[in-house]
This record gives structure tokens, sequence and C-alpha cells, in this order.
């Protein structure tokens, strides 16, 4: 396993990628030595123990047990049964029942002798209910003793997902818990960026499509509008006719103008969440612009920014 990212994967924007960067590390550690001749994989050479801890998914009550196996009430817990079940989870039971983060002595116990990777998604949703029980400072202590513990070893991943920004439905604690933890991370792990801006477009055309890659008509498409900005230049702004052929295959079905209003001009909102705030609205327009009533009266080779459906309240409102 790759010892250099030990801890702190954190996306650009909500809505990038974060828990699928996260699933793809899943698979690639289970996968073993099939992962090989996967894209973009030069050689995982042993199968990694792994434990995959969603907050959103673990209650802070019950905890989590299933077909008889011991009932796990923490995330350390939890992790420590995932890697290596009974043996792994006897290091930490008795700290699981008690509800006290373990140092890292207990830490290294629990760990599996091979390489072993962590992954953490969700965790401001698990902090704001265990918040409530008193969970909150524990488990901000065991991710501080676990970075610590994937800091110091070659045979440990730790990557854990946070937003880089607020988003609208934080409350005042969890917009605390979010600097505490994003600091924490920063201090302890690497930041990995999920997506830089020039690869929103293509991030937003595989949500909203089934993608298979360009038709031959967009490509045509695109040399077309390519060539008419080069042979308009002087009358055009915002459009470099060196780049207009690429940037018309990047953001095909829509026109560069579209996404590039999302992009400039409202990344600068602070509590705007980019690439989902901007799938849900180009989701509605495509919608709109494929409804039946539409159809026939839609012949543009993208879509434009004249076509935005303002007169669709539930697009002005999203917009709004």
């Amino acid at each position: 396993m790759d010892a250099d990212i030990e801890c702190g994967v954190r996306s650009a924007e909500c809505g990038v990628g974060k828990t699928h960067a996260l699933a793809a590390l899943y698979h690639l550690a289970t996968g073993g030595e099939a992962a090989q001749g996967w894209k973009g994989v030069d050689a995982i050479l042993r199968k990694a123990d792994v434990a995959v801890f969603v907050g959103a998914q673990f209650d802070v009550v019950e905890g989590r047990s299933d077909n008889g196996e011991p009932v796990r009430k923490t995330p350390w817990g939890e992790i420590a049964w995932q890697l290596r079940g009974e043996k792994s989870f006897a290091a930490v039971a008795e700290h699981d029942r008690q509800g006290v983060a373990p140092g890292g002595d207990v830490i290294r116990k629990m760990l599996p002798e091979g390489p072993a990777v962590i992954l953490m998604d969700e965790l401001l949703n698990f902090l704001s209910r265990g918040r409530k029980i008193g969970l909150r400072d524990q488990l901000f202590d065991f991710i501080q003793n676990l970075s610590e513990e994937a800091r110091a070893q070659d045979r440990l991943v730790l990557c854990v997902s946070i937003p880089k920004s607020l988003v609208t439905e934080m409350s005042p604690e969890d917009e605390a818990d979010h600097t505490r933890l994003r600091n924490l991370l920063d201090r302890l792990g690497k930041a990995i960026m999920m997506s830089a801006e020039t690869e929103i477009a293509e991030i937003i055309r595989r949500r909203l499509f089934e993608w298979g890659g360009l038709p031959p008509e967009a490509e045509k498409m695109a040399r077309e509008y390519a060539d008419w900005v080069q042979d308009n230049a002087g009358a055009l702004s915002g459009l470099d006719p060196d780049s207009a052929y690429e940037r018309f295959k990047a953001s095909y079905p829509f026109h560069p103008s579209v996404l590039s209003v999302f992009e400039r001009k409202w990344q600068a909102l602070p509590r705007f969440q980019r690439t989902r705030g901007i799938l849900r609205l180009l989701a509605l327009w495509v919608s709109r612009a494929w409804q039946e009533d539409h159809r026939k009266a839609y012949k543009e080779p993208v879509i434009g920014l004249g076509t935005a459906p303002i007169d669709d309240p539930v697009f002005r409102r999203g917009a709004f």
C-alpha cells in the first residue's frame, strides 16, 4: 500500500466524489492481485485488511451487531471488528463498552500485522449525533491517535473524508466540529483534493447521463464551434480560439458558458454546494429541455444559457 497517503482525504466541495473515492480505495485494497489489470493501477501486491466506517449509517445508541456478533457501540469497536473480527475487537472491547477512545498502544494491538486500509466517511453526521451522548470528544481523540499511528507506520492507510467548506445545513456546533476536524487532519496528514475545476464538467456528465464517451456528432459539433470561434475571435470574450475545440468537447452537451457561470460566479458563495448545486439545477434544466412539449422547439446542438428555463418555478427557485 502507498504509505505516503496517511490520512485526510478532503474534497474541494461537497458532492464532488469523496464517497466515490473511498469506495474506489476499498475495491483497490480488497481486489488484491486482480487489481493489477485495472486502469490506473500499476501494482497491488497483497490483499489488505479493510475497515469502512460510515458515520451516517452507524447508530450512536444501538451500535451494530449482525448474526450473533458482539455489539460494537463506537467507531473504534466497529473498525477493529471489520479488520480482524474477534481478534482485533478483543483489544478494544473494554474501550468500546465504556465509550473511551483507545490510545496508541491499544490501537497497535487492534491493527493486523499486514497492510490495512481504514476509510471513514460522513464523520460530521456522526459527530452531530454523538455530541448528545458524549461521544464527540472521544471520537476526536480516537481520530488523532489513529492518525498518529498511521503516520508512524508504512503498512497503514487512513482516509477520512470531510467537505472543504461549510454547507448550508450545518449548525454552529457542526461548523465548530468541521473546523476542528479539518485542522486536526491538516496537521497530521495530507489533504487530497478530489477534483479540480477542469474536472467538474466530466463529473457532471457522468452523474447526469449514461455516459459512454463523446458521440461522433459531438466531435463534429465541437469542431464547427471552434472554427466559428476562430473566425470571430476579435468579437468574442471568454473563449480562447486555441482551446475552443477542447472546451466544447469537454462541456458537451452544454455550451462552455453554461458551466462557466457556475464555476466562475457561484463558487464565491461560501454556502453554495458547488457540484451538488450545479447538478441539481442542470438536472432540472435537462429534464425541461427534453419534455415532450419542448422537443420540437429545441433544435440547438448544445444546451446554452439562452435556454435556461427561468419560467419554471422549480428551476427559478433553485437558481435564486
